[in-house]
């Protein structure tokens, strides 16, 4: 248990430094200017990053006391053996444990081969157990990332591959998130066109200024995406952990879809989808061999974002392999470009460590995510990666809560004892709110091996 809740709090700390960073973005992004009050979108977003901030350090007090009492009751019984050892008290103690989970790792019985007896076979203990472990799951926690279909996943399951889902989805745990509409397959988002126009009056009683205010429509599909896995009943039956095992696998396989398309994908009807192949996103080019003009390069990324958005990029994103070679670049004096922990030097344009996943650094003060799912065979001669420099807001994830929420088992061919499993989700990712609020940098520089 305690190992569990130490799990919680980490992922939850790497939520919170996510939100941190984009608090932090935002206020420089004023003070870099010169302003002492935050625009309209930067006070809604802050706002947003600061209420999210409150819920995740409630969060991380409620399991640091859950860990401090766990921590607090070992210590304790620990003590009082030492003290009935030193004394020689050998008389027995009753003692009274909470009942035991219905499962766990060294349980008795296997979740996922009873969510499946409980479906086909018409096993009323199987299904009396996993309404059990639903209600246990409900209990301690409020909201679970382990909801199927109505069927909650015990946390030791979840605590195995939520890691992988995790890291199947670095740039979509990034961006701005917001719940998918109840109903339809599309998504309508109305774009300002021409704006309303204020001129000074030439004299009292004259007309004033008067610009119709007109809008286009921008029109974001709503995906499905799946996967299945078709397995025998012996499989499921009598093998050991196999179910856990595909379930973990098609969730995360599920994440890094998303992910990747989010990034690079294309939509059906010529509706882009990912940011690199949005229509009227900016464009930046790289065509040096060095680190130093890589730099340069985003640099100028984040200049054409701030001049065009008129809001600064907060997000740079990149494939993990780029970053660890502009980490190991250097300026003519053999100086680090990136400070590296715990380095301590000087003309630096970057900070971070090297190496993972995730949040790993910054240049120019923008944070630097690096996300395997960058592609990295773009270009004439498929060789090349790419960067993005965006503003969280401006990518918008609508997905429906509790995705992939759907986890089914269906009879395929039932004359060979043969069962699918089914994942599967909807939701819906665009950046044509503000196609200038993203640039991407492309061009021969990227033509470097990074293996």
């Amino acid at each position: 248990m305690l190992e569990q809740i130490r799990s919680l709090i980490a992922a939850a700390l790497t939520e919170r430094d996510a939100a941190d960073e984009a608090v932090k973005a935002i206020l420089a992004a004023a003070e870099t200017e010169g302003r002492s009050e935050l625009t309209e979108d930067e006070t809604a977003e802050f706002d947003a990053k600061r209420d999210e901030l409150r819920k995740i350090d409630d969060k991380v007090a409620e399991l640091r006391q859950r860990e401090s009492d766990l921590v607090e009751l070992d210590e304790s019984r620990k003590a009082a053996d030492e003290t009935r050892k030193a004394l020689g008290v050998q008389t027995a103690v009753a003692s009274v444990k909470s009942e035991e989970r219905t499962y766990r790792p060294d349980g008795d019985h296997d979740f996922i081969v009873d969510a499946y007896r409980a479906q086909f076979s018409g096993d009323y203990e199987a299904r009396e157990r996993v309404e059990r472990a639903r209600d246990e799951a409900m209990a301690e926690y409020r909201s679970t990332t382990g909801v199927f279909g109505g069927l909650v996943v015990p946390q030791y399951l979840t605590s195995q591959f939520a890691p992988v889902l995790r890291a199947g989805r670095p740039f979509l745990n990034a961006v701005s998130s917001m719940a998918l509409p109840a109903d339809g397959m599309t998504i309508t988002i109305p774009l300002g066109n021409t704006g309303t126009a204020v001129a000074a009056q030439e004299t009292q009683n004259t007309a004033v200024t008067n610009t119709t205010y007109d809008e286009n429509d921008l029109t974001v599909p709503v995906r499905t995406y799946a996967g299945q896995q078709v397995v025998s009943r012996q499989a499921l039956e009598r093998g050991t952990g196999i179910g856990e095992i595909l379930l973990a696998d098609l969730v995360s396989a599920y994440a890094t879809k998303l992910d990747s398309d989010a990034i690079n994908g294309a939509g059906t009807a010529g509706t882009h989808y990912g940011v690199i192949n949005t229509t009227s996103v900016q464009t930046a080019a790289w065509t040096g061999t060095t680190g130093a003009s890589l730099v340069s390069a985003i640099h100028n990324a984040i200049g054409k974002v701030n001049a065009s958005r008129l809001a600064a990029p907060d997000l740079i994103v990149m494939h993990p392999r780029r970053w660890a070679w502009l980490c190991a670049q250097s300026d003519a004096n053999g100086r680090p470009l990136v400070e590296i922990t715990p380095y301590t030097g000087d003309n630096v344009v970057g900070a971070g460590a090297a190496a993972g996943v995730n949040a790993v650094g910054s240049i120019a003060g923008v944070p630097v995510l690096s996300d395997a799912n960058v592609p990295i065979v773009l270009g004439a001669s498929t060789d090349e990666d790419r960067i993005i420099v965006t503003r969280r807001a401006d990518n918008i994830l609508m997905e429906q809560a509790g995705s992939p929420l759907g986890f089914r088992f269906e009879e395929v061919l039932g004359s060979q004892l043969s069962v699918q499993m089914v994942v599967y989700g909807y939701s819906a990712f665009t950046s044509g709110r503000y196609p200038v609020a993203s640039c991407v940098l492309q061009g021969t520089g990227f033509k470097q091996v990074l293996s």
